[in-house]
């Protein structure tokens, strides 16, 4: 049997089991990269080397330096405080736009991952200072799609557009894109992201998500008088990394990892309490989710379908729309169940010979594959922000009935914004 039919079928089973929930996400990310290689699709080096990667040493630094800001006593501090604001009014749904907004500006300009991952310690706090009034399972999903959007704004925001500027500066001909050429469409789909959470996804959430809140993994058990230098220490090295994420002088992951160790060795945080709350769910999923992406990848599955779509609607010059909407329909399910930087590296050149071969603007289509390839929102493994956010206790299929109702709207605005934004 061919590798790529025995991709697709791992990839069907995976997405099976994510949905049903029998076997738990993390077994079952793993379980995919591993079939991967038993099928000989990749190495087996290629299904664990994402356990090494610049995203999940960030996502574990951060897990620990939000955990630290908790054990000292300064997350509930600053909760407190941010709770009384009079804008806020302790009111969740204020919080929430406050929060997104935030969230999204910063994503435009500095890694989305690393903003989102500022802000999950912090509204864990909030949450638990409140009373109840405000949920962390309310915000955090939100949040995470609020850093995607933001990170999709700009040419810096996350990595699918910076792989896509590559490709088009590759490619005789085509000039790249300028650093604000996404903000117009990204811009658009903030503002539906915003009116979608504050209205039908905000109702959505309180239906959908009926579980019990989940209790933050750290408490701080000492007094005021014994942790307060080490509230201070534990804030200065948030804003050391946050210095870092945006100066860019090393990558997110030894930044993050540098504040974890000197959150240890400052004694804001304990070597055995860092085992005792890190996330691992987390860390396995990411890392399984993108040694599975490599199977993908390597065995041809993504090429066999486009290869199909230009044959069957590519010659066509009078069908640019139709094509071009199958084309952001098929970055948006793919980036769903894979890497939307190996979807976007897969589908921006053919996204280019199949403008090229009907007249079109290639420029039109790359935008369309890049916001389409960050439009992941409804599964936990198509981008780093939406696993983070695993932590406030969602099941697969809230991510579906939330995250994915959303999908299906920004998809559909896509299609027909992005031509009439930058025209065919």
């Amino acid at each position: 049997m061919p590798q790529l039919v025995i991709a697709l079928i791992i990839t069907v089973l995976v997405i099976i089991s994510f949905s049903v929930q029998v076997i738990p996400l993390p077994l079952t990310a793993m379980l995919g990269a591993l079939a991967m290689v038993v099928f000989g699709i990749i190495e087996p080096a290629d299904a664990i080397s994402a356990f090494g990667s610049d995203t999940v040493m960030m996502v574990a630094g951060v897990i620990i330096i939000g955990n630290a800001i908790f054990e000292t006593g300064l997350a509930e501090k600053l909760g407190a405080s941010i709770l009384n604001l009079p804008i806020i009014g302790g009111k969740e749904k204020r919080l929430l736009l406050i929060v997104m907004i935030i969230i999204t500006v910063l994503s435009a300009f500095v890694s989305n991952t690393a903003a989102v991952a500022m802000f999950l310690p912090l509204v864990a706090s909030i949450a638990q200072s409140s009373n109840g009034k405000i949920k962390k399972k309310n915000c955090y999903m939100a949040m995470g799609i609020a850093s995607v959007v933001g990170g999709f704004c700009t040419q810096s925001g996350s990595t699918p557009q910076m792989v896509a500027q590559e490709i088009l500066l590759e490619t005789d001909g085509l000039r790249g894109l300028t650093f604000f050429e996404l903000t117009k469409i990204g811009v658009l789909i903030a503002i539906v992201m915003f009116i979608y959470f504050l209205t039908v996804g905000y109702r959505l959430q309180e239906r959908c998500f009926n579980f019990p809140e989940v209790p933050n993994t750290s408490t701080t058990q000492q007094t005021v008088s014994q942790s307060t230098w080490k509230q201070v220490v534990s804030g200065l090295i948030l804003v050391g990394c946050v210095i870092g994420f945006i100066s860019g002088v090393l990558s997110f992951g030894i930044i993050s990892l540098l504040g974890a160790c000197a959150c240890i060795l400052t004694g804001c945080i304990s070597q055995k309490r860092v085992f005792e709350t890190m996330d691992w769910s987390t860390i396995i999923v990411l890392g399984g989710s993108i040694g599975f992406a490599n199977g993908m990848e390597e065995s041809g599955a993504v090429n066999l379908i486009g290869d199909a779509l230009v044959n069957s609607f590519g010659q066509n010059g009078e069908n640019v729309l139709l094509v071009f909407g199958m084309i952001i329909l098929l970055t948006a399910l793919l980036s769903n169940v894979m890497s939307n930087t190996a979807t976007v590296a897969v589908l921006a050149p053919l996204g280019i010979n199949v403008a090229l071969k009907m007249g079109a603007d290639p420029i039109t289509f790359v935008i369309g594959i890049i916001i389409a390839s960050n439009l992941a929102f409804a599964t936990p493994i198509g981008t780093p922000p939406m696993t983070m956010v695993l932590i406030g206790g969602y099941r697969f299929s809230d991510y579906v009935k939330v995250g994915g109702l959303f999908n299906i709207i920004a998809v559909v605005v896509t299609i027909f914004a992005v031509p009439l934004l930058y025209g065919f």
